[in-house]
């Protein structure tokens, strides 16, 4: 084999290797994680303390996160009319009986929401209070930046509405 040739096909998957996302052509990575709130005196010493809501309010929540982006199957991304940036979000069957579980434990608790892409996450302003149970797999943030918003769209299938019965 001659070297030049040899040099073109290492150069070639040298490349490839260093674009993996723009050749494969996949979509910008997303970091999504939901935590639960859990009580300050109780808290283990790995619960991580956070300031959301407003009027803002310290609280920790659990170190490790109950749903993530993995669980996600589809999302529906909106403003509304406050000119605010939100997200719905459809479950798999693993996300849906965990959200069942965490909404049914864990009543007037809060679940944290962290957006994020691959540099840098933050915790959304706006946290979700669990007020009843949920048992439909669907999960709605509030406080997205616009830049989030798109990064959502343009990561998740688009969220069919469903069928009204007849």
């Amino acid at each position: 084999m001659h070297p030049l040739f040899r040099l073109g096909i290492v150069a070639g998957l040298s490349l490839c290797s260093v674009f993996p996302a723009q050749a494969a052509g996949r979509k910008q990575a997303i970091t999504l994680r939901f935590y639960v709130e859990v009580d300050a005196s109780t808290a283990d010493p790995f619960a991580v303390p956070v300031r959301v809501g407003t009027p803002e309010r310290h609280v920790f929540h659990e170190s490790s996160s109950s749903l993530s982006e993995r669980q996600i199957l589809a999302a529906h991304v909106y403003q509304n009319k406050n000119g605010e940036w939100a997200a719905l979000f459809k479950l798999d069957g693993t996300g849906q009986i965990t959200l069942s579980n965490i909404s049914s434990s864990n009543r007037g608790k809060s679940l944290i929401a962290y957006v994020g892409d691959a540099k840098i996450s933050r915790v959304l302003p706006n946290d979700i209070l669990i007020d009843r149970p949920v048992s439909d797999g669907i999960l709605q943030i509030r406080g997205l930046l616009p830049k989030e918003a798109l990064l959502i769209q343009s990561r998740f299938p688009a969220l069919k509405p469903a069928a009204s019965p007849r």
